[in-house]
């Protein structure tokens, strides 16, 4: 074997070390920012009577979302600066479980690591909002580094 041959080993061994543990997680698992879309609501008042209505169909609640758990914040992506702090987040069973609070509501979001399909609520005294959806995660532009 070559000296070449030899670093070009230890580089590719040292790459698969550190692409190993972010292939063992889930791709949304967090580790990266995702964009969320809301795609079904449920809303319940608190005598029980719930009725299913779409994203801005006058409920405030936004299409789209950013989720950067790094930052510890969900944002909306709708141009109006909300966003809300992640209070607490944990990977379990293969599910990113997130939760917080604002303006005495409480919320959370699970989203599945290997799907990206999410479920989540919205709860205060007086009733609750069911939300689904899905993220993806953007693409980041890659530089291209010729050797």
């Amino acid at each position: 074997m070559t000296r070449f041959q030899a670093v070009g080993l230890c580089v590719v061994a040292a790459c698969l070390g550190f692409a190993w543990p972010a292939g063992a997680a889930g791709k949304y698992d967090g580790s990266a920012p995702m964009l969320c879309a809301v795609t079904a609501i449920n809303e319940c008042t608190a005598d029980g009577n719930c009725q299913r209505s779409q994203p801005q169909a006058g409920n405030n609640l936004p299409t789209f979302m950013r989720v950067d758990l790094k930052a510890k914040v969900l944002r909306a992506d709708d141009g109006s600066g909300r966003k809300t702090e992640i209070k607490a987040s944990t990977v379990v069973d293969g599910h990113l479980m997130l939760q917080g609070i604002e303006n005495g509501k409480a919320w959370n979001m699970v989203i599945g690591s290997e799907t990206g399909k999410w479920g989540g609520s919205i709860v205060e005294d007086d009733g609750s909002f069911a939300v689904f959806g899905a993220c993806t995660l953007p693409q980041m532009r890659r530089a291209i580094i010729l050797a």
